[in-house]
């Protein structure tokens, strides 16, 4: 795969990385967007990207290194490799955003059953560009190989990644294209629905439930380790996305939230 997509002098520009900036900017103009139709002030769109970049690296690498934490074990050296490579989990990076986003917005007085239905879409095609990221970058979030489960699915479904960040010369299952396909449809479906589902925190709340079975299912074809009772770290987490989503759908019709101002026209 992709890595490196070229180096700026002696800095290189790495795929997921890029990747992950892209992301954030399409997040930017889907929240600017939406907070005006929500009432929600456009300025806190940049306020909201800023801590949520900050927040997602810090959170998504933790997340890696607990679940992963023999890579970081033994020595100095092994250790110091928590600082710097690739390894990134979306669970943990989505967890430490929402908290720093909503600390921060309680602050500033948002409502936020508001500002998480106006945050659903773009979090839903952000994953797909994660998941663009990691097809690239060939960071082993690649699925068990193919021949396991009798699989003759054609490239790019198939295909090994001896060049990537994690190589593997065995034709493994592509589930990041799996998980990207998964993320646009999701997307495409909160779109339909933001206008129509106008119970408060309803629509995060489905972008939540259905996210989590997909990344659940999708688990059992990846090579993450397993956590206990024979499920991943991911699995264990996406059982709470489903029981919090649950919890809002049930919180929704209970919420007290203000209608947004409407602008007055000008005549």
């Amino acid at each position: 795969m992709i890595p490196v997509l070229f180096k700026i002098g002696p800095i290189p520009i790495n795929s997921y990385g890029m990747l992950l900036v892209l992301g954030f900017f399409n997040a930017y103009f889907l929240l600017k967007k939406e907070f005006k139709v929500r009432g929600i002030p456009e300025d806190f769109a940049s306020t909201m990207i800023t801590v949520g970049m900050l927040s997602a690296i810090v959170g998504s690498r933790i997340f890696h290194v607990l679940e992963h934490p023999a890579a970081y074990m033994g020595s100095l050296s092994n250790f110091l490799k928590i600082f710097k490579g690739s390894g990134f989990s979306w669970y943990g990076g989505f967890v430490f955003t929402a908290i720093a986003i909503l600390w921060v917005a309680h602050r500033r007085n948002i409502s936020w059953p508001t500002l998480i239905d106006a945050s659903a879409p773009a979090l839903a095609i952000g994953y797909g560009f994660g998941r663009v990221g990691c097809f690239l970058a060939g960071d082993g979030c690649y699925g068990r190989p193919c021949g396991a489960f009798d699989l003759h699915w054609p490239v790019p479904f198939c295909m090994a990644f001896p060049n990537g960040a994690v190589p593997t010369e065995k034709i493994v299952i592509n589930t990041p294209l799996i998980e990207l396909a998964g993320a646009i449809a999701l997307f495409a479906f909160l779109q339909y629905m933001r206008r129509r589902l106008q119970t408060p925190a309803r629509l995060f709340a489905l972008m939540l439930v259905i996210h989590a079975i997909m990344r659940f299912a999708v688990e059992f074809v990846r090579v993450n380790p397993k956590l206990a009772l024979g499920l991943s770290q991911a699995q264990w987490v996406s059982i709470a996305g489903v029981c919090i989503g649950a919890w809002l759908i049930w919180l929704g019709p209970r919420l007290n939230v203000p209608e947004p101002e409407k602008k007055k026209k000008k005549r």
